[in-house]
């Protein structure tokens, strides 16, 4: 199956383009960068953040090799909440939680439209369901 992509100058492309600036100008994007300038300012909270990530590389592939214990688990959650009081950390992991949703959001809102043939309600993203109802989009729902 052969892929078409839009052209440069479709109205899609446009109104994408449109969409883009909005979010860029929006003062929730603003305030999100803010937080992560201000992290890769602070040398100490990039190492931090550094190693609680390493952290977490070697506990997935601890659980892989199905050696994951508790004392782990355990660990990783108080090394998480020592990170989280460092409020630059804490600002880029918010921020960067943030801009993952509103990403996510959006996906779901384009993905639900070519789904429906129609703008989507709000009922139809129905909570309930898997992945907060915006289908098996590698969450493990079969539907």
């Amino acid at each position: 199956m052969e892929t078409t992509a839009l052209p440069l100058n479709s109205s899609i492309i446009e109104k994408t383009r449109d969409l883009c600036s909005l979010i860029l100008t929006s003062p929730e994007y603003k305030g999100n960068l803010e937080k992560i300038e201000a992290f890769f300012a602070d040398v100490s909270a990039q190492q931090s953040y550094r190693e609680f990530s390493q952290l977490g590389e070697l506990l997935n592939e601890k659980q892989h090799a199905g050696e994951l214990t508790q004392d782990d688990v355990a660990n990783y959650e108080k090394k998480q909440s020592e990170l989280r009081e460092n409020p630059v950390v804490d600002g880029f992991m918010s921020a960067e939680e943030s801009l993952n949703a509103i990403a996510r959001q959006i996906s779901q809102h384009v993905g639900k439209s070519l789904e429906l043939g129609r703008l989507p309600d709000p009922e139809d993203f129905d909570s309930s369901g898997c992945c907060g109802g915006g289908g098996g989009g590698g969450c493990g729902c079969s539907h």
